[in-house]
């Protein structure tokens, strides 16, 4: 559970911008397969952001994200839990163009990078049957994942949970995982105390390595048997 809904004051202030090019066009499997046009505002009007792990951003503005590298967990609105991992090659916002901004927190689990585009000139170009087109897809997988999600919350315990994200922040980043036992704990939505218990018992048969802020994956295999899969 997040510790009140209040980013801290560097993450509320935004992340720094710089701005896009065109060979990170090329390097996002969406923007890769985007029309010209749709590159064109992307180029144009979108803005690279970055942030360390451990960062809370607030969903405040009507944007598209397309993600270049780390883990950004979304939680809900009330900041139970983490809802959606979204790591390279995920998109996130679509549903800016329709309603408001949800109003609730990201958490980078891991240091991450990813370009930010106003919707609304993604809208024109691409025209509200498109887009429709799009943010219906973009729902119906978000629903497969929450759905996913809530049965390993409801069947699976906090030891086959942990591994299966040190799992996943694994396949996000490579095997010197920088994050902390804090965020995982909020991701997961459970006490920091059952976290530690969990990666200590990686640690003591060998499959991670513990450092401050650092979780060093020693063994892929073991701890994807160790891993829930979920």
């Amino acid at each position: 559970m997040l510790d009140g809904l209040d980013p801290s004051p560097a993450a509320r202030a935004g992340p720094a911008p710089w701005g896009v090019t065109d060979d990170m066009l090329d390097h996002h499997p969406v923007l890769r397969l985007l029309p010209a046009p749709l590159r064109d505002v992307v180029r144009s009007q979108g803005r690279t952001c970055a942030c360390a792990s451990g960062d809370r951003l607030s969903e405040v503005s009507p944007v598209v994200g397309f993600v270049f590298s780390g883990a950004l967990a979304a939680f809900d609105d009330r900041g139970l839990a983490c809802v959606d991992l979204m790591g390279p090659g995920a998109t996130f916002g679509w549903e800016t163009a329709f309603a408001p901004p949800p109003g609730g927190l990201r958490l980078a689990l891991l240091d991450s990078r990813w370009i930010e585009t106003p919707v609304i000139g993604l809208r024109d170009a691409m025209g509200a049957a498109w887009l429709e087109h799009v943010f219906a897809r973009h729902a119906v997988d978000r629903i497969h994942r929450l759905k996913a999600e809530s049965a390993c919350h409801a069947v699976h315990a906090v030891p086959a949970r942990a591994a299966n994200l040190i799992r996943r922040l694994f396949q996000a980043g490579g095997p010197d995982v920088r994050t902390t036992q804090s965020a995982m704990a909020e991701a997961m939505g459970v006490q920091r105390t059952s976290v530690n218990a969990a990666v200590k018992a990686l640690e003591k048969d060998r499959v991670v390595s513990l450092r401050r802020g650092r979780i060093k994956v020693l063994c892929a295999e073991r701890l994807s048997r160790a891993a829930c899969g979920c």
